[in-house]
């Protein structure tokens, strides 16, 4: 193991760039597709699975509370969109799945 954190390496050439967004999207979809917002990756139409949604949010919610204060501005307008509209998207859903 080096003496040195990682940050003082150059990307790999043809490496490509990882950022913030990189970590928040893939749980902002999984949260999308949860609520049938957007079709499920594995059935190919929209599935309502609100447990799993709420996981989705309660991840995103801890990498907020983990990354705060060292997040830029863009960084975290980003985290917290995406927690606003899955949080809204879910209310709705539940209030669906109520009435049914």
């Amino acid at each position: 193991m080096r003496g040195r954190d990682d940050s003082d390496r150059a990307p790999a050439e043809g490496a490509i760039p990882v950022g913030f967004g990189d970590l928040v999207r893939p749980f902002w979809l999984m949260g999308l597709a949860s609520l049938g917002v957007v079709p499920d990756p594995e059935k190919g139409e929209p599935v309502v699975d609100l447990a799993r949604a709420r996981v989705a949010i309660e991840t995103l919610e801890l990498l907020r509370e983990k990354t705060s204060g060292r997040l830029d501005e863009q960084e975290s307008r980003m985290l917290e969109q995406s927690l606003y509209e899955l949080k809204m998207q879910y209310v709705g859903a539940r209030d669906r799945a109520r009435q049914e």
